[in-house]
């Protein structure tokens, strides 16, 4: 039967099952129970096959028990048909969850299209070519790039896989333009001759093995860099007039004149990170120094997360398993913090599992925070504290990131201020004082 076969005798061993299938002349469908075929029959269907499981794990209690909750598995299936819908953009697909549309993409789309209608716009497009290799899809701007890979999408020859060298070269293609700590965002394909690279190096595929890595990173590397270099650059030639030499003429106006005059933008322009000194950053503006309290600014990240739900949990590679000393009512302490956008489910009794958490809240940290989540404190008071309370070294690229994206928010979640500004006339006043503290000490 091959894997695929395989596969679907194995779901349909440990589900109820339907299959309807037609080659454009005849239809079947076939209905199974516990790996039991209970029906099959001919069936009016257009060309295709549609596979419907329900039950999973129905006549398997004790292995559904260890399965995650509701939200991650119906998160991590929305993005296996996202992933498969990426590298297919002339296949339609739709997608529902209870009855609502998660996913609906129409056929005959381009793949720029395709992402764009799924993932949002992306600024730069690839197209590289070099030898037998092809490499194309399209790059997030700077602004999008964040602190995980969950942006990062790639595919050889159409299949999806993970491969940190790869996302390692994409980096070094966005060169200084990006933080030392951030990931960019992209959408990659590369198109290579199949014997040129090993898909069989991981069981379920998801990783690859190349003949030539080292060829494959400058590959990846210099298509990122081309793509910049199709736009502006600072290599354009800017005309001039020849100067007007002249004993009577200014040394000012001897100097070159450009027929245009051309200015370049830079991020952040009017504001430049200097240095973080404990867990504060100091930022410079034109006229003023701002001080940016990181605990501060941290704990305001993490409430936002928790209350407006912006972004979706960051599933977590291995399960965080955490064994209590006390008995709690799992689903009801499950649902509690479901509504912070974690992912969670008992095993037993005395067993939480996490399976997902949501920004600005890591696994390591996250046993400190539910023991003091689980004292029932009001929320802005726990994720004030419980910042205040992390021993956390910010560099200074993390640090840059909180200011940037709490600019609007002046205040923590328990209303005090994240930042001061001074000007120079404050740092005067400080010196003043401070002049006059030490004369009252002499006398």
């Amino acid at each position: 039967m091959g894997f695929r076969g395989e596969a679907l005798a194995a779901i349909a061993a440990v589900s109820q099952f339907e299959i309807k299938t037609a080659d454009g002349v005849k239809g079947t469908r076939v209905l199974g129970e516990g790996g039991l075929i209970t029906t099959l029959e001919p069936c009016a269907r257009n060309r295709g096959t549609t596979v419907e499981i329900r039950s999973l794990f129905f006549n398997v209690p004790a292995r559904k028990k260890f399965q995650k909750s509701n939200g991650a598995n119906t998160s991590q299936a929305i993005r296996v048909v996202e992933t498969l819908s990426l590298a297919h953009p002339e296949i339609a697909f739709l997608m529902k969850v209870d009855g609502k549309k998660s996913l609906d993409v129409g056929a005959g789309e381009t793949h720029k299209e395709r992402i764009e209608s799924l993932l949002g716009k992306h600024d730069h497009e690839v197209l590289f070519e070099k030898g037998e290799a092809r490499i194309h899809g399209l790059l997030a701007s700077v602004e999008k790039a964040s602190g995980n890979r969950s942006g990062q999408h790639l595919f050889v020859n159409r299949r999806p896989i993970f491969s940190p060298f790869i996302a390692r070269a994409v980096k070094m293609g966005f060169g200084t333009r990006l933080a030392e700590h951030a990931f960019p965002a992209f959408v990659l394909f590369l198109e290579i001759a199949p014997d040129l690279v090993d898909i069989n190096v991981h069981p379920q595929k998801k990783e690859a093995r190349f003949q030539d890595e080292g060829k494959i990173f400058r590959l990846f590397e210099e298509a990122v860099v081309s793509s910049f270099e199709k736009g502006k650059s600072f290599g354009e030639s800017l005309t001039f007039t020849p100067p007007v030499l002249s004993p009577f003429s200014s040394f000012e106006r001897s100097a070159p004149h450009f027929e245009e005059e051309r200015s370049f933008h830079f991020e952040f322009q009017n504001e430049r990170p200097l240095v973080v000194f404990g867990n504060y950053l100091a930022v410079m503006r034109e006229e003023s120094l701002l001080l940016v309290d990181l605990q501060a600014a941290h704990a305001r990240a993490l409430y936002d997360s928790f209350t407006e739900k912006r972004a979706e949990a960051q599933a977590l590679i291995w399960p965080l398993e955490i064994e209590l000393s006390f008995d709690l009512d799992g689903e009801k302490v499950a649902d509690e913090l479901k509504e912070l956008g974690i992912e969670s489910r008992f095993l037993g009794k005395k067993m939480l599992v996490v399976d997902a958490l949501p920004p600005f809240l890591d696994a390591a940290s996250f046993p400190q925070f539910f023991q003091s989540w689980k004292e029932g404190k009001k929320l802005s008071a726990l994720t004030s504290r419980f910042c205040k309370s992390l021993k956390k070294s910010y560099s200074l690229d993390e640090a840059f990131f909180l200011w940037k994206k709490l600019k609007s928010a002046p205040v923590d979640p328990s209303g005090n201020p994240i930042w001061v500004e001074m000007k120079e006339a404050d740092f005067a006043e400080i010196l003043k004082r401070g002049s006059c503290i030490k004369t009252e000490l002499k006398n």
